[in-house]
């Protein structure tokens, strides 16, 4: 009998210990709601998470917003030349795979927008194109330029003999009138003819560039496209240096974290803190068994 009552003792103390730290944490998250009986308010209810879950939130989302991803922590990871680095690395490696990819320039634009929209949007530029050209050979100067061109040009020629000198000479008598003559045949020219010419050379052309393979595109353009990693990360290094702040502030990463815990269900909520504390949860109820073992033992003695 005395020896039951020695292990009776500390074997109830621990039941009782762990028994309590299970009730404990489980009234952490239970009840989700407030319990009334009739008017009655059930102590302790709802739980203690469930009823400071606005003012957890807010903590959590103070915390994260302004101590764990503020601007300054940011701009270390963003800044740092790790990162430079990695976007570096992911440029020249895009570079490398452009050098030898054989797909039209068609085919590697259709794998970021509908066809649809790329030949609509094509259409648009060819025909704003050809209308600015055409807005430019309108220029009466341009006939005179031209006329004026080829009249010395053709003096040149004639100069080259003493038959020819004089010929030169006549034409330079005349050369206002001749020239004007032409100016007016050219502009006539090009008003009448500049527009299906330009748009068939511009289509034409078009069609070429996008049947073009993307490796010769770059081929002739290699050592710009070398040097475009050290403009990438000059051009990052200098947004994230003038707007990280701005961009935090309308962000708004406080809120963002404050809201997505509010709206998070009690249960979503209970599951994924169990999830993580499973492991000292458990130590936790184990240290109840413990110290109500030791005060069971404790008192047996006493």
């Amino acid at each position: 009998m005395p020896v039951l009552h020695f292990i009776l003792g500390p074997a109830v103390g621990a039941l009782i210990g762990g028994l309590t730290n299970k009730v404990a944490i489980r009234m952490l998250f239970r009840p989700h709601r407030a319990v009334y009986i009739g008017r009655f308010h059930v102590p302790f209810t709802p739980g203690i998470i469930p009823k400071e879950k606005p003012r957890i939130a807010a903590a959590i989302g103070d915390a994260v917003g302004n101590e764990l991803l503020n601007s300054d922590v940011l701009s270390q990871t963003l800044l740092s030349d790790e990162m430079y680095a990695k976007i570096s690395n992911s440029v020249n490696s895009l570079v490398d795979r452009m050098m030898v990819d054989t797909t039209p320039l068609r085919d590697v634009i259709a794998r970021y927008a509908a066809p649809e929209e790329t030949d609509r949007l094509l259409s648009q530029m060819q025909t704003d194109l050809v209308q600015t050209l055409c807005l430019k050979l309108s220029d009466k100067a341009i006939g005179d330029h031209v006329a004026s061109l080829a009249i010395d040009h053709v003096m040149n020629r004639l100069s080259q003999n003493f038959v020819g000198r004089l010929g030169a000479s006549a034409l330079d008598l005349v050369r206002n009138s001749v020239q004007h003559f032409l100016a007016e045949n050219i502009n006539q020219l090009l008003q009448q003819n500049s527009q299906p010419m330009l748009h068939s050379w511009v289509s034409t052309e078009t069609q070429h560039l996008l049947d073009t393979p993307l490796c010769q595109l770059c081929q002739h353009h290699q050592p710009q496209l070398r040097q475009l990693a050290g403009m990438v990360v000059n051009i990052y290094k200098q947004v994230v240096q003038d707007n990280l702040p701005r961009m935090l502030q309308t962000l708004d990463l406080q809120r963002i974290v404050q809201d997505r815990i509010n709206d998070m269900d009690m249960q979503q909520t209970e599951q994924l803190i169990l999830t993580i504390m499973k492991k000292e949860l458990r130590a936790l109820v184990w240290f109840g068994v413990l110290l109500g073992f030791l005060m069971g033992f404790i008192t047996n003695i006493l």
